[in-house]
């Protein structure tokens, strides 16, 4: 099977003559494309964390057994999923990383002599996830046209300097994929949220590890799902616009800003990793200008396209419409909107724990309020679960919340890793039906909202 794309913009294309941002969503679906498949070999890292602390109990965990027994149980259920074919490796880490079972085709063989080199794993030393990744990429580099993905699980914070590992991220990205998850309590959700970032994947924590083994083969049946092995997002703008940001929003967010590469001064090109039946949603931010261009006319601000193999397999048009009637431009897409309410969410979030840190309890209670209604609103029900950590939940909808004393390093840590996922945009809209409107917080929201993207509140017409 082969995948084509089908490229949608969600946006208000009118703007009134001497605004300058443009906000759209791109929204990219791999379909299947009839036709022959094409053998593609695959290859899976398992990276397991070997540091001295997995050798102690899970202490969130009901059965309180070893982490490093968790793990390694995981371990063989992922490489019991494989079939026969796809090229494996184990990775030990602690602060280095040890090869334990070099990559070989998945068979009977290989699968016994794996599972007894997991078995064997002993517990020591620190956590370098950078020097993971390194060894991963070694393992992976003599196989460039691989679909290559890696699974990485640590239960604590990485040890290397900042600038080393970030060092390594940039050496890694665009070699593989790679998934990572926390277990046990005292991993930090910006070491699994950058490797998410810069290698395409996603990042989650595993509270109870009975859950682990799950979770694996989970996670290496998506990975058995992808098709296309490096699908590029390229952006062609009209001068004089400027792309400002780039982020995607479903089904992980994450800021790719940083990640986009330049073609020159107007193209630019995004790495979006591997791709099988699926969607996901892009926030895209244009600075542009009506100087010495046509009004009351459609304008391309950008052409986007999506690159196989140096094949166009899909594309869409950002659009601009200049007027000079100020009301013509008031309409914001529904899609847009869901997104900066879940935007207003996590921001709410993080001033309710800048609050917290102040032992200002009444701040912090009133933000994680207001995240509390934007969640409910939005149908984030993971994120509303999450913050039940932060505060005792009385009425969702009306966001009346008791703040929780004492917070734990892990109750923040897990909220935090939940906010990098978002609930996805419908595709059907609701119809404008005027103006935007004004909440009682001070704040327009759009039309289409039936509750204010800022607080939450519900529109009281």
């Amino acid at each position: 099977m082969t995948l084509r794309f089908e490229l949608n913009i969600d946006q208000d294309p009118v703007m009134t003559i001497g605004q300058t941002e443009l906000h759209a969503v791109l929204r990219v679906a791999g379909k299947r494309l009839d036709g022959p498949v094409p053998e593609t070999e695959r290859c899976e890292v398992l990276i397991i964390d070997c540091s001295g602390s997995m050798g102690g109990p899970n202490r969130r965990s009901e059965g309180r057994r070893l982490k490093i027994t968790a793990a390694t149980s995981a371990a063989m259920t992922a490489i019991d999923t494989l079939p026969d074919g796809v090229v494996f490796a184990v990775v030990a880490g602690n602060h280095e990383a040890r090869t334990v079972h070099p990559p070989k085709p998945a068979d009977e063989r290989t699968r016994a002599r794996a599972k007894a080199a997991v078995r064997r794993l002993t517990c020591n030393g620190g956590t370098n996830i950078g020097t993971w990744l390194t060894e991963a990429r070694r393992l992976l580099s003599s196989r460039p046209d691989a679909l290559k993905h890696a699974i990485l699980l640590t239960d604590g914070q990485n040890n290397e300097p900042a600038a080393e590992f970030e060092r390594a991220l940039a050496a890694c990205e665009g070699a593989f994929v790679c998934d990572a998850r926390g277990i046990g309590e005292d991993w930090v959700a910006h070491d699994l949220l950058r490797v998410a970032t810069v290698l395409r994947g996603s990042a989650d924590a595993v509270v109870d590890d009975v859950d682990l083994e799950a979770e694996f083969g989970r996670m290496v049946e998506a990975a058995l799902g992808k098709v296309t092995p490096g699908m590029l997002l390229r952006f062609t703008t009209t001068p004089p616009a400027r792309l400002v940001s780039l982020r995607q929003v479903y089904p992980d967010r994450a800021d790719l800003t940083g990640h986009v590469d330049a073609l020159g001064d107007r193209a630019f090109e995004l790495a979006s990793g591997s791709w099988g039946e699926e969607s996901r949603d892009y926030q895209l931010h244009f600075e542009v200008s009506h100087a010495d261009a046509p009004h009351f006319t459609d304008l391309r601000v950008a052409r986007v396209e999506a690159m196989v193999g140096g094949e166009r397999r899909g594309t869409a048009n950002v659009m601009v419409h200049w007027t000079e009637d100020p009301a013509a431009s008031t309409f914001t897409s529904h899609t847009i909107s869901l997104y900066q309410a879940q935007d207003n969410m996590s921001q709410a979030v993080d001033a309710g724990l800048a609050a917290y840190g102040r032992n200002d309890l009444a701040g912090a209670e009133r933000e994680w309020a207001r995240a509390v209604r934007l969640a409910a609103r939005c149908g984030n029900q993971r994120a509303l679960d999450e913050l039940r950590r932060f505060v005792e939940i009385l009425d969702p909808d009306e966001g009346r919340v008791r703040a929780r004393p004492n917070l734990s390093h892990h109750d923040v840590q897990l909220v935090k890793v939940a906010l990098s996922h978002y609930e996805q945009a419908p595709e059907e809209e609701p119809a404008p039906t005027g103006p935007p409107w004004m909440c009682d917080c001070g704040r327009t929201s759009p039309s289409t909202a039936n509750f204010c993207i800022h607080c939450g509140h519900t529109h009281r017409s």
